[in-house]
Order: C-alpha cells, then sequence, then structure tokens
C-alpha cells in the first residue's frame, strides 16, 4: 500500500498529528517501535492487583483546547470529566485541609475571589497572589532579564513572599513544568498563569480522565486513522531517516527493510531522534545540534495500596511535603479497591533514591496528614521512574526547542518538546502534532 506521510511515535503528538492529517484525506502510516501506544502519556493493567495504572498521574485543563478538539474529532472527550469551576484541595503536612473555590464569574474576578474567600492564605499572602493576579490580567508583568530569569527570580521580583511561593506557586511551577522554580523559566511560567489562571473561569478548570490514559485516545485514534485508509502499527522500530541531497526519503527499518520516497514526521522525544538522525546531519546541521542540546527532567509516581479507604479526597495539592500531589485512583476510576497515586515532579534531586527509601518518605509523609493512613495497611506498592519524562523548561531551554519545519525537505518535528511556546504537556504535545500535520499539508499543496 502506498502511504502520503509516515509517522514515527505513537503517542499525543504523532497520533494527534495522524488523526489531522487522516481527516483531510491523506493516507497515514504511524509506526511506533514499542508495542503499545502511547508513550510517555499511557495506561496499562497492574499485574498484582488488576488495578489500571497510569505510568504518570496527568491533569487535563479546559485551556487545553487543542487537546478537546482532538478527543472530541475522534469521540472520547466524554472520558475526560471537567470541573464546573475550579476547585483544588490544599493539604499540608500536619494534615490541615484548606480549598481554593474560585466561583463562576469573568477573569480575572473567579481567582481574585477564590483567592480571598480561601483558608489555604494569609491576609498578607491573599493580597500578594492579587497584585501579581492584576499585572498579568492588565496585559504584562516581564519587565526584567525574562530570558534568563528563573520562576523563583521572577515572583521573589514581583513581591511574592518565600512562604507563598513554597505553598502555591511553586507547587503550580512544578506540576505544569515539571521542574524545580530555581531553575524553571519565568517567561514560561508566566505564560501558563496567562492561560491557565486569568483567560477565562472555563479555561482554569481541571479535567481528570475517568478511564485510564491510553483508553482516552490510543484505539480511538487508531481507528480514526485506519478507518479512513491508514495503518497504525505497533513494535515497528525506525533504525534510521533515510535523507539524501537535503530531502528525507523515507526510513530505514533494518533488517533491509526500508519506506521510501515518503515524506516523515518524527513525533518522538529529542533523544530518541537523535538516534535516528544521519550521523554527519546531526553533526554538521546546526538546527538539529541545537535542539538535541535540550536536558532531561524526571518524575516519580508512586502507587499504593491499602486494605482499608485512607481519603475521601479525589486529589489534592500536598504543602510542606516532598511529595506534592495525591490522587485517589479508587475513586477517580471506580474502583472498589483503595488505591493512591503519589506524584513527584521536578524529581531531579530524588530520582537516584531508592524504591525503597521513595515508599518509606511517602508513608511517613502520608501519615502525617491523613490519620487512616497509620491504621491501614500497606498491601501492594508500585514506584515508578521517569528519568526522561520531560525536557527540562530551563530560560536557555526556549532557544533550543526546534519549529515543526527542519531544513531537511520532507522532515517535520512534532513533540511536546518542539516550540510550542507551552511546557511538556498534554496540549503542548497535540498542538505540535497538529502543527506538523499543517505545514506538512502546507507544502504539499
Amino acid at each position: 500500500m502506498r502511504f502520503d506521510v509516515i509517522i514515527i511515535g505513537g503517542g499525543f503528538a504523532g497520533l494527534a498529528a495522524g488523526v489531522a492529517l487522516a481527516d483531510a484525506g491523506k493516507r497515514v502510516c504511524l509506526l511506533e517501535q514499542k508495542p503499545y501506544l502511547g508513550g510517555r502519556a499511557r495506561s496499562f493493567q497492574d499485574p498484582a492487583t488488576s488495578s489500571v495504572v497510569d505510568n504518570g498521574q496527568h491533569l487535563f485543563m479546559g485551556c487545553y483546547h487543542s487537546t478537546i478538539q482532538f478527543l472530541k474529532t475522534i469521540g472520547t472527550l466524554d472520558r475526560v470529566q471537567f470541573q464546573t469551576k475550579l476547585s483544588v484541595p490544599f493539604l499540608d503536612r500536619d494534615g490541615r485541609l484548606t480549598h481554593l473555590d474560585c466561583p463562576d464569574l469573568p477573569s480575572p474576578w473567579h481567582l481574585f475571589l477564590g483567592v480571598l474567600g480561601s483558608g489555604s492564605f494569609t491576609l498578607k499572602q491573599k493580597l500578594e497572589v492579587l497584585r501579581l493576579g492584576k499585572g498579568l490580567h492588565n496585559g504584562g508583568t516581564t519587565n526584567g532579564p525574562a530570558n534568563v530569569e528563573s520562576v523563583t527570580e521572577w515572583l521573589t521580583r514581583r513581591g511574592q513572599s518565600e512562604g507563598l511561593q513554597r505553598n502555591f506557586w511553586n507547587l503550580l511551577c512544578i506540576a505544569a513544568m515539571n521542574e524545580d522554580p530555581r531553575a524553571a523559566s519565568a517567561r514560561l511560567f508566566e505564560r501558563v498563569l496567562r492561560l491557565a489562571l486569568f483567560s477565562s473561569p472555563e479555561d482554569s478548570r481541571l479535567g481528570i480522565a475517568r478511564v485510564g490514559l491510553s483508553e482516552c485516545y490510543t484505539a480511538a485514534a487508531t481507528a480514526f486513522i485506519e478507518s479512513r485508509g491508514g495503518r497504525v502499527e505497533t513494535g515497528r522500530g525506525v533504525n534510521q531517516l533515510t535523507v539524501a541531497d537535503g530531502a528525507c526519503r523515507g526510513v530505514d527499518l533494518g533488517g533491509g527493510e526500508r519506506i521510501e520516497d515518503v515524506p516523515v514526521i518524527s513525533a518522538v522525544p529529542w533523544h530518541q531522534f537523535a538516534t535516528m538522525l544521519p550521523v554527519d546531519l546531526a553533526r554538521n546541521e546546526p538546527f538539529f545540534a541545537v535542539g538535541l542540546a535540550l536536558r532531561p527532567a524526571p518524575i516519580i509516581s508512586i502507587n499504593l495500596w491499602f486494605d482499608a479507604p485512607i481519603t475521601d479526597l479525589e486529589f489534592a495539592g500536598l504543602r510542606g511535603t516532598t511529595i506534592q500531589w495525591l490522587f485517589n485512583r479508587s475513586r477517580i476510576l471506580g474502583d472498589k479497591g483503595h488505591y493512591v497515586s503519589l506524584v513527584l515532579s521536578g524529581a531531579r534531586e530524588h530520582v537516584s533514591r531508592s524504591k525503597e527509601e521513595l515508599l518509606a518518605i511517602s508513608l511517613r509523609e502520608l501519615g502525617g496528614m491523613l490519620p487512616a493512613v497509620r491504621k491501614a495497611k500497606l498491601v501492594h506498592s508500585l514506584v515508578m521512574k521517569e528519568r526522561f519524562a520531560t525536557f527540562s523548561p530551563s530560560p536557555e531551554a526556549d532557544a533550543l526547542r526546534p519549529p515543526a519545519r527542519t531544513p531537511v525537505h520532507g522532515l517535520y518535528l512534532a513533540g511536546d518538546w518542539t516550540a510550542t511556546g507551552l511546557p511538556a504537556t498534554i496540549e503542548g504535545a497535540v498542538q505540535s502534532g497538529y502543527t506538523a500535520a499543517k505545514e506538512f499539508l502546507d507544502l504539499s499543496r
């Protein structure tokens, strides 16, 4: 069968590109090296408990416009449940529970009144949030060295106290950007805040998948592509891109097998893309050398099963602890067990710890916040380290992220690491897939 385009990678970026091109009448061949689709945003069944486990808990937001459109197109948007309005519970390390509940009012008043009515902040901190929010809503607060400034430096310069940073802004930064605020880009974080908190109350809402993450999109996207003459194949790795005379001529699959004379969209992480480039191209073409200089940022997920319930909360931000977020997976999925997932993002300082040490830390911290943990028995655990979960969104990274169109004719890039203007999120991945598809369509007309 003759195809119009090859897509390498079966995560959100690759499948979004495939769906967009199939919808435009193109015959797509999508190749995924692993025996399953989903990349770094997938789910699987834990053999010991039969629970559906995400390889890292993901939240959606109302501002994920491209993702919402993608899920609508493939018919699975109903598998993600969005809040009617932004509501976030916070647990302090001593077990104190507070909430940020935002009323259904135009931006920025939904956030301002939510902060003013919340027990999560002191009066001084509330005024600090309002001051920063007013600047963001009015169109700009970046008056310093935006290209080199970290989130911590920016927040401090904008009058945000250390306590407010530690217990609020840093939680948001680490969740959205997977990086320590001392190392994360202020410019990128400011953009995240504008989109997520200061656009509209609808954009501020959180969404949680009520099924395993893979079930949200992989099978439905595959069916969409294949129903329009395309093909999606797992267990099909690409050894190298075939490049000659400044153009991509297809892919070398190894063992003498090639797909020739077909344009290519690469939708794999930057470190994997580096292994597929011909050596001379990787060394001599500055476009690729720059993009491949990105650094990784790890995420640790700690999954715990107890013999009794430990909380009624569906999720919570954790303040003053090593672990940053708790998700009650049994409640989210309607599971009969007592299963919670803990997230430690921006985990560079912790990824070298043993799984036993990480488990001990999480149980100690949970026990301090939730008395029921001290009475319940841990029956199973699963600690997962994603060392290359995302790229590190440092101030220097903005200049390293490449656009979708490359200097090699017939070769396009997608992936959350490309120049999306967003951190490494599901929305960034989907946007990148759409952008690569548009570039391909524009040049193939």
